[in-house]
């Protein structure tokens, strides 16, 4: 089988569909290599068409072509039209894998699209227009191009369902899920209990991720504290954000210890997960929950939202809270801090909760659905 994937998101500052779709990629070569498999990766795709793609994935394997690499951004949307028109792949891929929301008609190969939330339709206020639209307008495309579909999480594919009840069943798309694993090494043994490490906050600065409540948390939280332990959140600068920036500011000439560090690289943020005391993870939504992964895999404990997938993804390892309680998100906070026994049990279930999640494992579970599609079946028509 010929397996084409979509790596374009990887190309710019990446967040959490950019790690999934470089760390699936690895895995997929990794695992299916061996089995004879195939890969073309595409650094271009569809609408997605990127100014620099020096910064995105490559894999150096006789079995990867990267024919759009090195394309200008005319070249690629050029190749792009020329696709949607009726042109064949350089590669003639069986299945083409879309990993960023995009969906472009494809007349020779099979389009599986990856579905990693629906905030966008189900909570619009955390988006912006242009990025809401094109997400629906990409979905929406997505049912009527998409051979079949995976989804990170099944909070993900429940969501879907009751958008479109029955859809699945009443159009024979296959489906599966495609979840995600930490980027990073599991730790040898579960963090240890420290008086000086800080709180840690992964992800990129939006709506969604309601770093308003964990700063109304914070501050209830270093009122009541005796150790004030540091907050660092690390993450890009994302939409409509402009208040919560303002706000840290604020604090932080406030003299509160709080540091904002933007968008961070691998090896330092490998870093802020092994030497942090505990991940807060007080989003309204998410699709998956990758830096939920990442901290159990640090063997750090995590305090997490009670929405969304967190926890489907965290299980009994992680504690939850409602978002809209920085009460108590802070009462969490201070009590993990009064019982260094307590962190010890938190910390050792979120190193094992951890382990289930590993990216061979999920390839190989791609892989074998993948293999469920005829070679040569069409895929649906407009």
């Amino acid at each position: 089988m010929t397996i084409g994937l979509d790596v374009a998101q990887t190309c710019a500052e990446r967040a959490g569909c950019a790690w999934h779709a470089d760390a699936l990629a690895r895995a997929l070569v990794a695992e299916g290599a061996p089995l004879g498999h195939r890969f073309e990766l595409y650094h271009h795709f569809g609408d997605w068409i990127n100014l620099d793609t020096s910064r995105g994935t490559t894999i150096d394997h006789p079995s990867v072509t990267a024919p759009l690499l090195d394309a200008s951004p005319a070249a690629a949307r050029k190749f792009w039209r020329d696709i949607e028109s009726g042109e064949p792949l350089p590669a003639k891929p069986d299945v083409v894998l879309s990993f960023g929301y995009h969906a472009p008609k494809l007349h020779h190969s099979k389009l599986i699209y990856t579905v990693h939330d629906l905030a966008f339709w189900t909570q619009p206020e955390f988006a912006t227009d242009d990025t809401r639209l094109l997400c629906q307008r990409e979905l929406l495309q997505s049912l009527s191009r998409a051979a079949g579909f995976l989804f990170v999480s099944d909070f993900t594919r429940r969501e879907f369902e009751q958008l479109l009840p029955h859809w699945l069943e009443q159009t024979k798309r296959p489906h599966a899920l495609s979840g995600g694993a930490s980027r990073f090494p599991f730790a040898d043994s579960a963090r240890l209990y420290t008086a000086d490490t800080p709180w840690l906050i992964v992800g990129s600065v939006e709506p969604r991720k309601n770093h308003s409540g964990a700063l109304d948390a914070y501050e209830i939280y270093l009122e009541r504290s005796s150790q004030r332990r540091p907050l660092v959140l690390a993450g890009g600068r994302g939409w409509k954000s402009d208040a919560v920036h303002a706000r840290i500011e604020q604090l932080a000439a406030r003299g509160l210890p709080i540091r904002y560090l933007g968008y961070v690289p691998d090896a330092d943020l490998a870093e802020l997960y092994r030497t942090s005391f505990a991940l807060l993870a007080p989003s309204w939504h998410e699709g998956f929950g990758l830096p939920l992964v990442e901290a159990m895999s640090a063997g750090i404990p995590v305090l997490a939202s009670d929405r969304g997938s967190l926890p489907e993804i965290g299980i009994e390892a992680a504690r939850y809270i409602s978002p809209d309680n920085p009460e108590g998100l802070a009462a969490a906070m201070l009590a993990l801090e009064a019982d260094p026994a307590n962190y010890a049990r938190r910390a050792q279930s979120a190193l094992m909760r951890a382990q289930s999640f590993t990216w061979p494992a999920i390839a190989r579970n791609v892989l074998t659905f993948l293999q469920t599609f005829p070679a040569n079946h069409a895929n649906p028509r407009e």
